[in-house]
């Protein structure tokens, strides 16, 4: 909230921290720097101690404030500090830049000045005793802080938002291979599947208490596709992909404007408004509608259907003109024209390995593409034909037309084009 990126907004939102495990899942792919893992494995251990329900589900936020004072619960004195980790606290302090007169309201903030790597050059002593110095240090003031008046919890666990912490352990567990990722990923799935839909495909908006309450808007159905259909990607486990095209056919039969083939925010069985909301740019969640257009173009992939791919490129046709003009509030809008307008693969992996393929394959960032496979050829039309007795086979295919298969991943990354 300041010029010198310091103070924090102080209120933990789970919109925020599930979007930036995504984020710097993805530039770890990407760059491979391991200060992008230590920050998604820090930011996954936060949501799994504070933010997490015993449904499975994720809670919404934690304020700002404790005891009246915003940001209390967080912050620390250098005489603190000093107290609690003796002869190491010169160490830590210079690491965090901690000072008697602090960062923030006379208390400081802990915000890194240096690398691990200056620190041990700083006080003459290797990487591993820096680092192992700093860590000791944060358990230590982590243990000391649990004994504060804790931040209030907002335990309201949103649809839409569970949809979005899916897509992040799932993109997380793509980039490390970490099984609990998945994990997590899948449980909240099956939470969302088993107490937020009802057998007539409704979504409900909201749980907490055990109870399942208020009709789901669009980004409650828009984002569940789209985690759902990831959960495919990450299992091969088929329902996940046919739940998702239920919600899909749902969305369409109750959501529709027919005439310009974008979505409203609420339903047609909810009570009538005065004029039924469109939600279309980008805030600081994607918008419903940009969504939406994503999960049609990927589940017209899959399930060849033209239909939902010439839907999809009709809404962003509908707003072209502002992504161009505007694109900070249609940056949602303008993913979906590079996957647009760019190759876009559809990747097979079928044969008794197609797991550990899977991984291989998904280990690259690479945006304009979608998995799908398992130890037999399913029920999806792509996969017709591919499975080969006694070696599992990766078909790397656009348009429904695929290259020669191969047996390793680096070898379907070059007929990607992808280094």
């Amino acid at each position: 909230t300041d010029e010198k990126w310091i103070v924090p907004h102080f209120e933990k939102m789970l919109y925020d921290n599930s979007q930036l495990v995504s984020l710097y899942s993805h530039a770890y792919q990407y760059y491979g720097d391991e200060e992008y893992a230590r920050i998604v494995r820090e930011t996954l251990q936060f949501i799994d101690r504070e933010l997490t329900d015993k449904s499975g589900g994720f809670y919404s936020s934690l304020d700002a404030d404790s005891e009246g004072v915003e940001g209390k619960f967080y912050v620390w004195t250098e005489e603190e500090i000093d107290v609690a980790l003796g002869e190491n606290a010169e160490i830590f302090k210079s690491y965090y830049g901690v000072t008697s007169k602090g960062n923030f309201e006379e208390k400081n903030i802990l915000v890194k000045t240096m690398s691990l790597e200056e620190l041990g050059e700083k006080f003459g002593m290797s990487l591993d005793k820096a680092t192992s110095i700093v860590d000791a240090g944060k358990k230590k003031l982590m243990d000391i802080r649990a004994d504060r008046v804790r931040p209030g919890l907002d335990d309201k666990v949103l649809t839409a938002l569970n949809g979005l912490m899916t897509i992040a352990y799932l993109d997380a567990y793509f980039a490390f291979g970490d099984e609990a990722y998945l994990d997590k990923a899948i449980a909240c799935g099956e939470f969302i599947a088993k107490e937020q839909i009802d057998k007539s495909g409704k979504i409900y908006r909201n749980y907490k208490d055990g109870k399942s309450t208020i009709s789901g808007f669009l980004d409650d159905y828009s984002y569940t596709i789209l985690a759902f259909m990831k959960l495919y990607e990450a299992t091969f486990i088929e329902e996940w992909l046919y739940k998702a095209k239920d919600i899909k056919e749902y969305v369409i039969e109750h959501f529709s404007d027919e005439e310009t083939k974008m979505f409203f925010y609420t339903s047609d069985e909810d009570p009538e408004l005065i004029a039924r909301k469109m939600e279309i740019a980008d805030s600081a969640i994607p918008s419903s509608n940009s969504a939406m257009a994503h999960a049609l173009f990927k589940l017209g992939q899959y399930f060849y259907d033209e239909t939902d791919i010439a839907r999809a490129n009709q809404m962003f046709a509908n707003v072209e003109n502002e992504v161009i003009a505007n694109p900070y509030f249609y940056s949602n809008w303008a993913r979906l024209y590079g996957l647009m307008g760019n190759r876009f693969y559809e990747v097979a992996v079928v044969g008794a390995d197609a797991q550990k393929k899977k991984l291989d394959l998904a280990a690259k960032y690479i945006p304009n593409k979608i998995l799908m496979g398992g130890k037999d050829e399913g029920t999806l039309e792509l996969l017709t034909g591919k499975l080969n007795e006694g070696s599992t086979m990766i078909y790397v295919c656009q348009n429904k037309s695929c290259q020669l298969p191969v047996t390793e991943a680096t070898r379907a990354f070059s007929q990607m084009k992808v280094e």
